[in-house]
């Protein structure tokens, strides 16, 4: 009982907050995304817990909302808190587990587990403020290769995306840690493939 009445009034609290008022006004929902995702980056770290964007949203911050996602998917070292600081700032947890705040309209996965690509390759995205840590373009290449070679689902989707990354990174990507990706998950032909196309319209 005591827990709940906390929870409500964090509840509370947050939707009181600066930050809340600027993120219920913004009608961009990409804009709207990117900044929750900067002040939850910034309250996770200060209770302890490290975060890094992963997935479809990562891409779309590097693209600067081409691809438009539907949730955001967090990698963290304490799923425990980071659930915990998501029920204070309204956010409630679907039947499929993923965390939905339908005031602000985000949808969140948090992913207790640890970073699957090179950590070293992580990079940090400025977002005002904020801070936030973003998979290495590298390793959401070669996620995204393999999705469109053996997944299938969306494979158009999967290499236009692929395709852009080499794009924007072109001049600092580590193209000898890509080719040992492609190697090891047996998409040497496809990275030749989103290359080529990536060539043909710089």
């Amino acid at each position: 009982m005591i827990e709940g009445r906390s929870i409500k009034k964090a509840r509370s609290q947050f939707k009181t907050s600066p930050e809340y008022k600027e993120l219920i006004k913004e009608t961009n929902a990409f804009k709207r995304r990117t900044l929750f995702l900067g002040f939850l980056t910034k309250i996770l770290k200060q209770n302890g817990v490290e975060a890094v964007l992963v997935g479809g949203q990562a891409i779309d911050l590097y693209t600067a909302g081409t691809f438009a996602t539907t949730d955001i998917d967090l990698v963290v070292d304490n799923k425990i808190m980071a659930e915990k600081l998501l029920n204070r700032f309204g956010f409630g947890k679907e039947a499929n587990g993923l965390w939905l705040n339908k005031d602000l309209v985000i949808v969140i996965q948090i992913i207790s587990q640890s970073y699957s690509g090179d950590s070293n390759k992580i990079r940090k995205f400025k977002v005002r403020d904020y801070e936030i840590k973003v998979a290495a373009p590298e390793d959401l290449i070669q996620n995204r290769l393999y999705s469109a070679k053996f997944w299938k689902s969306n494979t158009q989707r999967d290499m236009e995306e692929s395709v852009a990354l080499l794009g924007i990174f072109a001049d600092s990507i580590d193209n000898s840690y890509l080719d040992r990706l492609a190697k090891e998950n047996d998409i040497e032909d496809y990275l030749a493939k989103a290359r080529q196309y990536t060539s043909e319209v710089i």
